[in-house]
């Protein structure tokens, strides 16, 4: 890596940690609140708190690195050949989310 690459990539951490507000605004509220389980093609969970998490730190993304790659969980891949490339996974432990235990990461 470059130093300006590494440079580039320092700038970018207050940026990460505005998406991990962002998923966090979007899903500690609806942490063990009933909500809808959907399967996945993959018969994997999801619900509203994971698309509505992703969905909004690609709002925050597109305002902020509009040129950036992104390679979402729930909502799929945007400019994958771009020079940086971000991978959203806005709750790590959606299982563990769904039943209400503490193993899940935002």
């Amino acid at each position: 890596m470059t130093s300006s690459e590494l440079n580039h990539l320092q700038s970018l951490l207050p940026l990460a940690c505005a998406l991990a507000d962002v998923a966090r605004q979007r899903t500690v509220p609806l942490f063990r609140t009933p909500l809808e389980v959907i399967a996945k093609l993959d018969d994997s969970p999801v619900t509203v708190a994971d698309r509505s998490a992703e969905a909004s730190m690609r709002e925050l993304l597109a305002a902020r690195v509009p040129d950036h790659g992104i390679l979402g969980e729930e909502h799929g891949r945007e400019r994958m050949d771009a020079e940086w490339l971000w991978v959203l996974d806005p709750i790590d432990g959606t299982k563990s989310f769904i039943t209400g235990s503490p193993l899940w990461g935002r």
